[in-house]
């Protein structure tokens, strides 16, 4: 797949696709060779979608009447010059911040919006669940619109009777099912959409940020459906849920200000993606793939892989903490910490295992003998998930003999937790025990990671491995 150029925070309006890069022939590679031999269910061609906005709603009179002559509005493009081939059978997910153009872009694909520029061709019957939008008459009970929705597929009265039994089972809204569609709740209305859409065995699936809207019981019975019974459908999938993407897609999208900015593999794509929403809080745009800067070198006062780990380095994702974030004694303070993987980029979309290290720079104002250094996860709730701190590793004392600035390096592996955001708490202690000694400073809640688990799915908070599974007769 080809990387487009424009990259985040960039105001460069037309990205350049860069020649195809050959992959290995496994995993989802093979599938993506094996895909585009397949014919192609969508195909988009320069589709773009300019909205024409107003400063005051007389000028459109105004323009109505001057014709061409002149413009009262400014121009505002949703979408701009996207091109992209879904082929039969494929899986690809769209991802992107609000105001992207993802919506715009899906409204397009599923023909209830008509593109400015550019052509869109579906070969396919198309089933799409647009945001809370499924084509449903809000008068009309929700088994008037099963038959409804059928008719609109295509699908005879004899062939919805067939579905019918299953499309309720599923949906599972109890007597609300002969009740008018205005009277449902959010989540009630996405249950009998999807239902719908999924149990008339769609060519095409196109789904745009419905299944947020549902409980997790019902996202779950959504995602297994996907994942089993609509195996061999087309799909197009907008979310915000980078697990979905990750577990479903065979590839993945990121629109960044109307325009496609990366198409790839869904962990590279969700990486690119996470880059683009941190990027603010990083400071900079910086590109992946760029050289660090050469580090200027400090020296190692006390490592426990007795590496030369704490060179001093700008090139790092430093992100400045607010005064309002820190708490302790205050002889030692951290000034800035940062989360990076190997080659100095910023960490923000992490799978188990991978490694990454967190750094603080700590100004000292005396000097300080057994330090403790310490790192926590915490949840979008604010619970401590998981952390550890230098004393699991007593090898060297840390100590900052004299006052000054230093960098401290503290290597971790990502563990199997529950696929979530989570932002990352910094701490300093001085003492010998984990249970006595004085806290000098913590940052709270500082920077944030998005944890992924693509393989396997993980129970509960955290996946604790099996070590061992033996079976005996005994009878």
């Amino acid at each position: 797949m080809a990387e487009a150029t424009i990259q985040p925070g960039s105001d460069q309006r037309e990205p350049k696709a860069g020649p195809a890069v050959p992959r290995g022939q496994t995993g989802r590679a093979a599938a993506g060779a094996a895909a585009d031999a397949r014919p192609a269910a969508i195909d988009v061609r320069g589709v773009s979608k300019c909205y024409q906005i107003y400063k005051h709603p007389s000028d459109r009179l105004k323009q109505a009447l001057t014709r061409w002559k002149k413009k009262y509005y400014r121009e505002f493009w949703a979408v701009r010059d996207v091109s992209l081939t879904v082929r039969r059978g494929e899986s690809v997910g769209i991802i992107g911040r609000n105001g992207s153009g993802k919506s715009t872009l899906m409204q397009m694909i599923a023909g209830t919006l008509n593109p400015t520029e550019g052509s869109v061709r579906v070969n396919g019957q198309i089933s799409a669940l647009l945001e809370l939008g499924a084509g449903f008459n809000a008068e009309f009970t929700g088994r008037e619109n099963v038959y409804l929705a059928g008719s609109i597929r295509g699908l005879s009265r004899k062939r919805v009777n067939e579905l019918y039994d299953r499309i309720v089972e599923f949906a599972d809204i109890g007597d609300f099912i002969d009740q008018p569609v205005k009277t449902y709740s959010s989540g009630m209305y996405v249950r009998l959409a999807f239902a719908v859409a999924a149990q008339v065995r769609p060519e095409i699936l196109v789904v745009d940020e419905a299944l947020a809207v549902g409980d997790v019981f019902f996202q779950q019975r959504c995602h297994k459906y996907m994942r089993e019974e609509l195996a061999d459908t087309t799909k197009l999938l907008v979310t915000h849920d980078l697990n979905a993407v990750a577990n479903h897609c065979d590839r993945a999208l990121v629109m960044h200000k109307g325009r496609v900015a990366f198409e790839g593999e869904p962990l590279d794509a969700i990486a690119f993606y996470t880059k683009i929403v941190h990027n603010a809080q990083f400071g900079g745009d910086k590109a992946p793939g760029t050289g660090a800067k050469s580090p200027p070198q400090g020296e190692v006062l006390g490592a426990n892989s007795g590496g030369t780990a704490g060179a001093l380095d700008e090139s790092l994702p430093w992100v400045e903490v607010p005064a309002d974030k820190l708490g302790g004694a205050g002889d030692v303070v951290i000034r800035r910490v940062a989360l990076a993987d190997s080659n100095g980029e910023p960490v923000r979309a992490i799978q188990p295992r991978d490694a990454f290290a967190c750094y603080f720079e700590i100004d000292v104002a005396t000097p300080k003998q057994d330090l403790i250094f310490g790192v926590v996860m915490n949840d979008r709730f604010g619970n401590a998930v998981f952390g550890d701190n230098s004393l699991s590793k007593p090898k060297v004392a840390l100590a900052c003999p004299e006052a000054g600035t230093y960098v401290v390096r503290m290597d971790y592996a990502w563990p199997e937790v529950r696929p979530a955001e989570y932002t990352a708490t910094f701490g300093i202690g001085e003492g010998k025990h984990a249970h006595h000694h004085t806290v000098q400073c913590w940052a709270h809640n500082v920077v944030s990671v998005t944890g992924i688990a693509p393989q396997r799915p993980v129970h509960g908070m955290f996946t604790n491995p099996v070590k061992d599974v033996r079976i005996t007769r005994v009878g």
